[in-house]
């Protein structure tokens, strides 16, 4: 199984990097304007969801990750009961879920749903959001943007450095990734990470896992958004309003058409 992060998932947190922290007060500024519910499909390790419950939001997490949502457990375990009657997190595929609630905020944050490697995997989760999203409501969908086209020149089988932070006990980690292959004709691409945990006793620990994400292009992208009933009212390049074509994100805002 890939996208899972069987081995590496406690370490996820890790990452120090703008892209995985820039995004979380533009999603709480949506969820506080919208009210009602919210609903972050593939949550992880409740890297957003978190933040938005200890705002008072109502939200419910999905994710298919068990290894994920391992992590994000035992953070929630860790809250104030307060913060805790906010959250609800649910074991799902986000191409196939089905939950009792409608949602007046939906979204699928850090490029998530490139894990979705056909338009027909897309659609389906595309469809479930629009049935599960409140008239009115806005979903609100991240992936990143094919600068430059992506060929086989992509591929780089030496480690490249993502991030060097520090663990939650203050030991050293580092993240590499390792580009190993591209088809250009599904649109896939297939990376290896490799985290390094360096521990206080001079050891060094590895752990690794593989993914594989799909990448679009914006004309692919606004195609399966319009053909699932949806309408982009907003696209940014960045979280703070930068303009589509100039950022390096594709984030759209969306409602129901």
């Amino acid at each position: 199984m890939e996208n899972l992060y069987l081995n590496t998932a406690r370490l996820y947190d890790t990452d120090n990097r703008q892209v995985f922290s820039e995004d979380i007060p533009f999603y709480l500024r949506r969820a506080k304007e919208l009210g009602g519910k919210s609903l972050e499909l593939a949550c992880g390790t409740g890297r957003i969801t978190i933040p938005l419950a200890k705002e008072g939001i109502s939200i419910w997490g999905l994710d298919y990750s068990r290894s994920m949502l391992e992590v994000l457990n035992d953070k929630v375990r860790k809250l104030p009961g307060k913060v805790r009657q906010h959250l609800h997190i649910v074991h799902g595929d986000m191409k196939n879920f089905s939950l009792s609630e409608k949602f007046r905020f939906i979204f699928i944050p850090f490029r998530s749903f490139q894990v979705l490697e056909t338009d027909e995997q897309a659609l389906r989760c595309l469809s479930c959001v629009h049935r599960h999203l409140e008239d009115g409501g806005q979903f609100i969908l991240n992936i990143f943007k094919p600068n430059n086209g992506i060929g086989e020149n992509w591929v780089d089988l030496n480690e490249t450095l993502d991030y060097e932070s520090a663990a939650e006990g203050g030991e050293k980690v580092t993240r590499h990734s390792i580009r190993k292959a591209v088809d250009p004709d599904k649109r896939l691409l297939f990376i290896d990470y490799v985290y390094r945990l360096y521990k206080r006793d001079g050891t060094v620990e590895e752990y690794r896992d593989s993914i594989r994400l799909r990448y679009f292009y914006e004309k692919d992208i606004r195609k399966l958004i319009d053909s699932s009933g949806f309408k982009i009212a907003q696209a940014y390049g960045w979280y703070d309003g930068t303009p589509v074509h100039e950022g390096n994100e594709f984030i759209f805002v969306c409602s129901k058409r």
